[in-house]
């Protein structure tokens, strides 16, 4: 994993340590471990910039895909006080939210991904955060998350430990493989197939056709609904929405997979590693700098962290398999090589649904980014070293020049001949 480095130097006194390490930019990288890591090795137990970690005594939680800092003591109670009260909020949402979007496993009194993918066709009660998370699908109308059948087979690529394994799994490496995930994704696009019904009160039912009930039943699959890579987008939102509502703003949210909620609107400054895969591994090509409140969406079509193991998975000839998976055909692509979308007035889950259909593509389509840009979606795509940005003010920093390789950046009204 790449080890963060500052954007800016920041010269204060020594004998106004916490008001440094408050001023400093903060680096979020993607995954956020060396982040976490470089904070804790100087501040204080007490207060200040800390991981926040949430208590598994009570059961599994999510928590172990997402890094937490927070500022603690910041908000006008003591340090202990204040982080007793994050900690055990924050514990509570990452159990809530492991449960509700959990495909394999029911939990008593929680209605959940399982059980609905269980009872088709019938009125089921889910958890309140899962029928939020329905209802943002319902409004963006993407239809990933009916690729259930295809991710619960697709996934066991990630654990083969050789190329030759790929050819149960894999619709590059497999005809048959290709024709049944094929056969999958016309139904999942088809909504007279398989449809969520919202029916109020935290009630939906998962309408399946007859044809795809026998199809799914000879074929020994149980899974229709999955969120696949987008579920961590929607955990994101729960989380910071959790926060928010009970006031605790000064820090932020990352999930190993690239989805990012900043809660701070106390002006400080914070930056985003751009990555790329260069030499058979990931570097920082460059670096942006952002303030206040912000939702950030990453995508890559490379692994960059440890845990990123479990939705990556690089041949021999250095091709590389994504968790992004076209609804079209169940088959991943990757219209550019990393690409950030990000704004103030839209979460996480909602950014990623607007941006799914242009990055899980063959190439980027200027069109489709200008509706991104009109949809208050600011974006900056990489692809064979060149940063393509959104904002005209936004300016990117820490290029990366080495060895003959040197990134460049173009901004979006540079070619449209906008403002």
């Amino acid at each position: 994993m790449p080890h963060p480095r500052p954007v800016r130097k920041i010269q204060l006194s020594e004998e106004h340590t916490r008001r440094r390490l408050i001023a400093a930019v903060l680096l979020l990288l993607i995954g956020g471990g060396a982040l976490a890591y470089s904070f804790t090795q100087f501040i204080s137990p007490q207060g200040g910039w800390q991981e926040i970690r949430a208590n598994t005594s009570g059961g599994i939680t999510c928590a172990e895909e997402f890094t937490f800092l927070y500022d603690v003591g910041s908000g006008g109670a003591s340090a202990p006080v204040e982080g007793r009260a994050v900690i055990s909020l924050y514990t509570e949402a990452c159990r809530r939210a492991y449960q509700a979007f959990h495909t394999m496993e029911g939990f008593e009194g929680v209605g959940n991904l399982w059980d609905v993918n269980h009872r088709p066709n019938e009125a089921v009660t889910v958890d309140e955060v899962l029928y939020r998370a329905f209802e943002t699908v319902q409004r963006g109308g993407e239809r990933t998350i009916y690729l259930g059948p295809v991710y619960e087979r697709y996934e066991d690529l990630f654990y083969c430990q050789d190329d030759s394994q790929l050819v149960d799994f894999d619709p590059y490496a497999s005809g048959a493989v290709r024709e049944e995930y094929a056969a999958y994704a016309a139904y999942a696009v088809d909504p007279r197939a398989v449809d969520v019904e919202l029916l109020g009160d935290n009630r939906v039912r998962l309408h399946v056709s007859e044809e795809y009930l026998a199809f799914a039943e000879e074929a020994g699959i149980s899974r229709f609904l999955d969120f696949g890579w987008l579920k961590n987008a929607f955990v994101t939102d729960y989380l910071a929405q959790v926060m928010i509502e009970n006031g605790y703003t000064h820090g932020a949210i990352s999930s190993y997979d690239g989805f990012i909620r900043n809660l701070d609107n106390r002006g400080q400054a914070y930056a985003l590693n751009l990555l790329d895969w260069l030499d058979s591994r990931p570097i920082q090509a460059g670096s942006m700098e952002y303030q206040g409140p912000m939702s950030l969406v990453s995508l890559r079509c490379f692994p960059a962290n440890e845990g990123d193991g479990q939705r990556f998975y690089q041949l021999r000839d250095g091709q590389v398999r994504t968790m992004y998976l076209d609804p079209g055909d169940g088959q991943c692509r990757a219209a550019a090589d990393f690409m950030v979308c990000y704004g103030d007035s839209l979460g996480c889950a909602e950014i990623a649904l607007k941006a799914a259909p242009i990055y899980i593509a063959d190439g980027l389509s200027e069109p489709a980014l200008q509706e991104l840009i009109d949809g208050d979606i600011r974006f900056v795509c990489l692809e064979e070293r060149a940063f393509l940005v959104s904002d005209p003010r936004l300016m990117l920093t820490d290029l990366y020049q080495s060895g003959g390789v040197r990134y460049s950046v173009s901004y979006m009204n540079e070619r449209t001949g906008g403002a």
